[in-house]
């Protein structure tokens, strides 16, 4: 039996909503320090030395991201065609961007990314997951 609304594509879009809220945190955080978004840190504390010193430039960044992710969430919820091209764009470049870590000596991180981009990515494009977005 073949299900006309894969669920798989349900979990895709919740990452996509997660990944939001924690990119406008973190986007918050970088633009208003000492705020109730600094939270946010406690979910990886390294990552707020390294991004605190371009916070004029990441802030912003974080915030446009995170637009870019509600609507990918939408467009998946919402079974739209530029809803499954944009999470085919966004596991792209996150699986470049892991192979990148790979090739500068990060070979766990790399790896595990790389992977898991690569499952999503044979997921979206498989004949069934596709016919599902209109």
């Amino acid at each position: 039996m073949t299900l006309s609304r894969p669920i798989g594509i349900n979990a895709i879009a919740v990452f996509f909503a997660v990944a939001t809220i924690i990119l406008l945190s973190v986007g918050v955080a970088l633009i208003l320090p000492h705020s109730p978004f600094e939270a946010v840190w406690a979910l990886y504390p390294a990552r707020r030395t390294l991004l605190t010193p371009y916070r004029g430039l990441l802030g912003p960044g974080f915030l446009a991201l995170a637009i870019v992710f509600v609507a990918a969430s939408a467009g998946c919820l919402l079974r739209r065609r530029w809803g499954w091209w944009l999470a085919i764009v966004i596991f792209a470049a996150n699986g470049f961007g892991d192979a990148v870590q790979l090739a500068t000596g990060h070979v766990l991180e790399g790896a595990i990314g790389v992977a898991v981009a690569a499952a999503i990515l044979f997921y979206l494009t498989r004949a069934s997951v596709q016919q599902a977005f209109s």
